[in-house]
Formats: C-alpha cells, structure tokens, sequence
C-alpha cells in the first residue's frame, strides 16, 4: 500500500489551488510519475479537471459525510496503485464550520489524515506582508500540517 501523498491547500478561494493541482498531475504524469488526485469536500467540478488531466477518476474527501477513518481509507484504497496522492484542498485553509470554525475544513482533512500540505498564497499586490500572512497560517494551531509554500501570481520585480 502507498502512503505518499500530500495537499495543495490556499489562504483563500482564487488563489490557483485547482490550476496548480492540474499543473502538479500534468507534470508528474509527463515524468512518469502514476498520480492519484483527490478534493476535499462534494466538489465535482475540480475532480472532472483532475480526471481530464491524469485519465483517471479523481476521489471526493469530504469531512462532512465521512469520518476520519473513511478518509484515511479512501486515500489508501485510491492511492493503492498510485505512485503519489495529491490532495486539492477547498476554500481557505482553516474554513469549516462549528465552534471553532475547523469542522469540516481542508485543514481538518489534512489533520484527520496527517497528510502534509503545501501551502498557497496569493502574491498579487503584495511583498513582505506575504510573510505576516504566512506566519498566521503556520501558527493559527498547533501543528498545521503545512510543510511548504507557494506563493501564486507574483510579477518578477516581488518574487526575487
């Protein structure tokens, strides 16, 4: 069984999450790579584009119908024959529901089935604030699973 696996989570909706994913399963596809894509929560629209991409089903993890063994089940099951799993994250990182607004969330996701995620951020019209954004993000909880970042639509003259 494969356990390799990790998630591509955002700061916010719009922040490339699903043309990153496509991106990373195009990629890994063209070096050889057998990629299983999954997406957190009922979206059926993001699952299409990874199952165009790679020409396989791509699997829905979604918190709100299933319970964290379910989860953890479903991604061994559907990275069994898989080289790695990639994991498309929905909203913003820690958005769900409940008291403390992480029920059902990509971060619950992620924490549920101690994957870890890389990080991304929208670096449009922004420089160093991008810093204090992650830094939130990093430590809103204890351990945020999150391992890695990109930071999306930045222009030359911030990236450096």
């Amino acid at each position: 069984m494969n356990n390799s696996r990790f998630m591509l989570a955002a700061s916010s909706s719009g922040c490339g999450k699903t043309t990153l994913t496509c991106a990373i399963l195009a990629a890994l596809k063209n070096m050889g790579v057998n990629p299983a894509a999954f997406k957190c929560g009922p979206d059926y629209l993001d699952t299409m584009f990874h199952t165009s991409v790679i020409g396989v089903d791509s699997t829905n993890l979604d918190p709100f119908f299933s319970a964290p063994e379910e989860l953890r089940t479903l991604i061994a099951k559907h990275t069994d024959n898989a080289d790695v799993g990639v994991i498309e994250g929905v909203m913003g990182y820690y958005d769900g529901v409940g008291e403390d607004g992480l029920e059902n969330s990509t971060y619950s996701v992620a924490s549920d089935t101690d994957t870890p995620v890389v990080l991304i951020v929208n670096g449009k019209g922004a420089s160093t604030s991008v810093l204090a954004q992650l830094y939130g993000f990093l430590n809103y909880v204890p351990d945020s699973k999150i391992r890695g970042v990109i930071v999306n639509r930045t222009t030359p003259m911030t990236y450096e």
